[in-house]
């Protein structure tokens, strides 16, 4: 332990010191408190700010917060596609799944995704344990998602896409009571228990509902949420609904700000979509009034 000490930049104590003690009010304010965080499948791409994602997770872990850590994968299972020489498609903001893409979302994801992340937790000193739908039975169930084009108004066949109907929060709870840092791959199960590919933002606010976590935070790779003139630290739900019908916010963001007004009516009081390239952003965005993205409000 002295030997990784010494390897960390000099500081005053004292300044070590003010800075925990600068935290203190918050760290009481939310440990105990269940956090769903949700790291974009656009973060994959950098080891070194998955490890830092993960220190922040095990350091809120340590002092008390209950931290629930679902991901996505979009672009790495896209680059597996077309290794495989699959094509992949997209109907406003979701793939389009055929059974074979399906297969490869569970491989990238559950085999490989979520294995590097709890690998990242445990480097760290945490202790992660894998999640996905078919897991204690079939915590997490869906079904066939019934589609409508917002571009023509008529219903699109998206595949194996899938809608959550139910959070069994049981096997969860069990898990953060052990002292252990879920990870959730955004794959749910039908009740023929075969594989649904589902939107990791909305799992994240599903599961979020289910728990009643008092937050959730969205971590990718934009700065927030941009409105009519530019980026927005704050904004309530009404204002992003209009944003959403007049086409303001559009492509692959309108899910995302979709699953931020789910998690609300569910509700989660606050809902926070950071950018994860700022360094220790979960520890800004919970532990100082700094912030780093942008913050939802009811």
């Amino acid at each position: 332990m002295a030997e990784a000490l010494s390897d960390l930049p000099t500081q005053h104590p004292r300044d070590v010191v003010r800075a925990l003690v600068g935290a203190l009010p918050y760290v009481q304010r939310w440990a105990g408190q269940i956090v769903v965080v949700k790291v974009g499948g656009a973060m994959m791409g950098s080891a070194a700010q998955l490890d830092v994602v993960c220190q922040d997770l095990v350091m809120l872990r340590a002092v008390g917060v209950k931290v629930v850590l679902v991901h996505g994968g979009g672009p790495a299972v896209s680059d597996m596609g077309r290794r495989l020489g699959l094509e992949t498609t997209f109907v406003d903001g979701l793939r389009v799944t055929d059974d074979e893409t399906m297969r490869v979302a569970q491989l990238v994801q559950i085999g490989g995704i979520s294995r590097d992340l709890i690998g990242g937790i445990s480097r760290s000193g945490g202790r992660g344990v894998g999640l996905a739908g078919h897991d204690g039975g079939g915590w997490l169930r869906g079904q066939i998602r019934r589609h409508v084009s917002r571009a023509t108004g008529e219903v699109v066949d998206l595949g194996r896409v899938g809608d959550i109907v139910r959070v069994d929060t049981e096997l969860l709870l069990a898990q953060v009571a052990a002292g252990f840092i879920p990870v959730i791959a955004p794959v749910a199960v039908d009740d023929d228990f075969r594989p649904l590919n589902v939107n990791a933002d909305t799992v994240a606010s599903k599961v979020a509902g289910a728990l009643g976590a008092p937050r959730l935070l969205f971590m990718s790779d934009v700065e927030g949420i941009r409105g009519p003139a530019g980026f927005v630290s704050e904004v309530d739900a009404a204002t992003l609904h209009e944003w959403i019908v007049s086409g303001i916010v559009s492509g692959g963001m309108v899910p995302k700000v979709e699953a931020c007004l789910e998690a609300l009516t569910a509700g989660v009081p606050r809902v926070s979509i950071m950018d994860g390239r700022v360094e220790h952003a979960a520890l800004l965005e919970l532990l100082t009034d700094a912030g780093a993205g942008t913050l939802v409000v009811p």
